[in-house]
């Protein structure tokens, strides 16, 4: 009854603990790659921009390279666009870009219009623009963001330059000229375009709509938006990343409502940066929450390993690596979905290749209609293609499976020197042969369930055989039995097996306030053989043991705090063992057999100060 009992405790103590929605989150899988370092044909150079088209097709402001490349879905180069003629268009400094409904293609860029009435130099104003292509690509028209052939109150800002033909001009920049903008159309090709916390709607002729600042009223803060989308009935999103949230305005521009703040729980963000208005009427936004999961082998470390010299212990509340055994590291990304009135519904993962240096530097570019998210190796001037999955993600599982087999050989010969013996140093007194061989296998597969939740399970089998032979000089006097040659030999043979499960908690990832908590429980089974017998055939001296034993356990600790853990754990033995031991006259001369059946409980705080 009291075994019962304190089961009936610990399961309801880990139900207490545990979070009930254990279920593996969806994660993304990489399903394709394109681009390459270059000029020619699909190749890209260092700074890109990436937007999607409704049926899949993808869209790269290549602005090194000033030209625009349109890909298939799958990543196969179908056409660009250059300038061929720079009366027709020029680019300049192309950045974003957006993709309508009708095909059609906008992308910011700066312009330099002439202002009228002015010769000798000339002077142009220098401001941002949006091009539109159709969607073949040809050429159909450029609209300044702002009205820039009347001559501004200002020339503080003017420069010298050359104009088309050459001849000397004056050109007149309007803002910082290295500023980002953020460019969106919807699906009446009304383009929306954010600069300087400032939003601008057109028509898609270009023709201003409405003019609008970024704000939150009431809020009192600054935004830095770094994101925007619009969704199929006109509403605007922008990710304001300084303040950990999203902005949602309507078709007219007013106000809706602001949902996040600062965290890495559901539903909150870390610095969002990307957001993406799906055809299924969610939003996904991506935040620069990061997570890193280790496996910790017992593998020997390697020589260049720069974490083999880091001691075990807690340092700023952080657990650090023991100094023996390989860590296999991964990262993890998250993507969030939401509905459009800000609730949030669903946590995307994304697990990236353990110990790969280069997924360390990708950098999230973009997400298409569908949820396929984009990430650009500047390096490597490729983009990788991620396709969400709801199977078990192959990156999220760690195998490790560890065979060794040991044979030890040892020979001990005495020679007492006091028996005045004739073979002094030529025959032994005694010797001894003993023979161990050794052979174990353990398998470990660990699954990370999601960013802060992973189950593991481990076999370990050993299996020992040991033969350990004894040679005893004759003697020349009979002792009370008669003349019996004892030389003997044991055997031992033993086989133990252990499968272990675990389940670990994550409960806070930040480096000065790291908590976990951990669960596990285990079944363990011994099987023992031991005999030992006389060699000579006249001396039938023989004794047998065997025993098997079990155990079984289970048990949790749990962080309060960065200083204080609390254990506890329950463990239950049993098992029974029997012997039989001849006389060397072959008399039984003792036999038993005996039983365990222990339970123990344990409940302890571990603490530092």
């Amino acid at each position: 009854m009291l075994r019962k009992a304190i089961l009936k405790n610990l399961t309801l103590f880990l139900l207490c603990l545990i979070p009930l929605r254990v279920s593996a989150a969806q994660t993304f899988e990489f399903v394709g790659e394109f681009g390459g370092k270059g000029e020619q044909e699909g190749q890209l150079a260092k700074t890109v921009s990436i937007a999607f088209s409704p049926d899949g097709a993808i869209y790269v402001t290549d602005t090194d390279n000033f030209r625009i490349q349109k890909f298939s879905s799958t990543g196969t180069f179908i056409f660009d666009i250059q300038m061929e003629d720079p009366g027709v268009f020029r680019f300049i400094n192309p950045t974003a870009i957006a993709v309508g409904v009708d095909g059609a293609i906008y992308v910011m860029d700066w312009m330099l219009m002439h202002i009228s009435n002015t010769e000798n130099p000339r002077i142009f104003n220098y401001g941002p623009g949006i091009h539109k292509f159709d969607a073949q690509g040809a050429f159909l028209a450029s609209y300044p963001l702002e009205v820039l052939n009347q001559k501004l109150k200002s020339l503080e800002a003017a420069a010298p330059g050359l104009d088309a033909e050459g001849n000397y001009a004056i050109i007149i920049p309007n803002g910082d000229t290295k500023r980002s903008f953020l460019l969106s159309v919807d699906a009446e090709g009304n383009l929306y375009v954010c600069d300087k916390g400032v939003v601008y709607k057109l028509n898609s002729d270009g023709q201003p709509i409405a003019r609008y600042a970024i704000a939150q009223p009431g809020a009192g803060q600054v935004i830095q938006p770094a994101d925007m989308t619009v969704d199929a009935a006109g509403n605007l999103y922008i990710v304001d990343e300084k303040g950990h949230r999203v902005l949602k305005y309507g078709a007219d521009g007013t106000f809706a409502r602001a949902f996040g703040d600062y965290g890495d729980a559901d539903g909150q963000f870390i610095a969002p940066f990307r957001i993406a208005a799906l055809t299924d009427g969610t939003l996904l936004v991506a935040d620069k929450a990061k997570y890193q999961k280790d496996f910790v082998s017992t593998l020997p470390q390697r020589l260049d390993d720069p974490r083999r010299f880091l001691n075990a212990g807690v340092t700023a509340g952080k657990m650090l690596l023991p100094t023996e055994g390989r860590t296999f590291r991964y990262r993890l990304r998250r993507v969030q979905r939401f509905t459009t009135a800000g609730d949030f519904t669903q946590k995307l993962l994304v697990p990236f290749q353990r110990e790969r240096e280069a997924d360390a530097a990708l950098l999230l570019k973009g997400i298409d209609k569908k949820g396929n998210i984009y990430y650009f190796n500047r390096d490597e001037r490729t983009f990788k293609k991620y396709a969400r999955r709801t199977t078990l993600m192959p990156a999220m599982f760690q195998t490790e499976l560890k065979l060794r087999y040991t044979r030890d050989l040892q020979d001990v010969e005495i020679d007492n020197q006091d028996d005045l013996d004739a073979d002094l140093y030529t025959r032994a007194d005694f010797d001894q042969e003993i023979i161990r061989d050794m052979a174990n296998a353990k398998l470990t597969v660990a699954y990370d369930l999601n960013e802060n939740l992973r189950l593991a399970l481990s076999n370990r089998l050993a299996y020992i055989r040991m033969s350990d032979t004894n040679y005893y000089r004759s003697q020349d006097f009979e002792d009370f039995r008669g003349t019996f040659n004892q030389d003997d030999r044991a055997t031992e043979a033993s086989w133990d097996n252990r499968m272990q499960l675990d389940l670990i908690w994550v409960r806070n990832h930040n480096v000065y306030r790291y908590r976990e908590a951990r669960a596990f429980a285990y079944f363990s089974t011994v099987r023992l053989d031991f005999r030992n017998a006389a060699l000579d055939s006249q001396n039938f001296r023989v004794f047998d043991f065997g025993a098997n034993l079990s155990d079984w356990g289970g048990g949790i600790h749990y962080d309060f705090g960065r200083t204080f853990r609390l254990n506890f754990e329950i463990t239950h033995f049993f098992g029974a063992n029997n012997y039989t031991y001849l006389d060397e006259t072959n008399v039984l001369y003792a036999t038993g057999f005996q039983e365990a059946n222990t339970t123990r409980a344990v409940l302890f705080i571990n603490g530092f100060f």
